[in-house]
């Protein structure tokens, strides 16, 4: 039986160690045997075990995921509108990518360090739950459209969408009420610039006990 030298030993042991660094500098996110309702709600039993991230004005981030897919809930008050704005980072092509949640889906695209325009509806391997609409109003500069408050922002992204099993993502919640303001807009990491990912965060896809695939 052959024995590795002690080159090999050392060089096979420093890939560990680099290996267990990089899991422990993620954050993971909850596994779940069972999709959740989209129905602009988190609060409810079926996301108590997802990854929860704590924002400013009373606002929360839910993650979980399962073999085939990230869900992720934000959720607000009830005079909140709560828009989402996923970021997330594909390792093989370095693009970035926006995934938007308000009255209306789309999707934006960074290359070259400047944003694409919306692309509306025209979802690949994504969805979500919007605003509602809440009927019309009468306002001094005539009929405006009213958006439901107080429901959550729900998105699903597919795991194909994205390589690998560690995503790189900033996550954005606006339309939020905020010391007697509208309008206010939070960010994870709170230091994150959307055209730099070097400031994201790395979001790991662990696997719960008890959870089968």
């Amino acid at each position: 039986m052959k024995t590795l030298s002690p080159l090999l030993l050392l060089s096979a042991t420093l890939l560990f160690a680099a290996a267990d660094a990089n899991a422990s500098e993620t954050i993971a996110i909850n596994q779940t045997n069972k999709a959740p309702l989209f129905d602009g709600r988190c609060g409810k039993d079926e996301w108590q075990a997802a990854t929860k991230i704590e924002l400013p004005a009373q606002v929360s981030v839910y993650l979980m995921h399962d073999k085939d897919s990230l869900f992720v809930c934000a959720k607000g008050k009830a005079e909140d509108h709560t828009v989402i704005d996923l970021y997330i980072e594909h390792a093989e092509t370095g693009h970035l990518h926006n995934l938007h949640a308000s009255a209306q889906l789309g999707e934006r695209l960074l290359t070259d360090k400047e944003w694409s325009e919306s692309e509306f509806w025209n979802l690949e391997d994504w969805g979500g739950f919007w605003v509602p609409y809440a009927g019309n109003k009468e306002t001094e500069d005539g009929t405006r459209t009213k958006f439901l408050t107080g429901s959550h922002r729900e998105i699903q992204v597919l795991r194909k969408k994205f390589a690998g099993n560690i995503w790189n993502m900033m996550i954005g919640v606006s339309a939020v009420n905020h010391e007697g303001k509208y309008g206010a807009e939070f960010f994870y990491p709170e230091s994150a610039v959307d055209t730099d990912e070097s400031t994201w965060e790395k979001f790991s896809f662990s696997k719960s006990r008890g959870v089968k695939d």
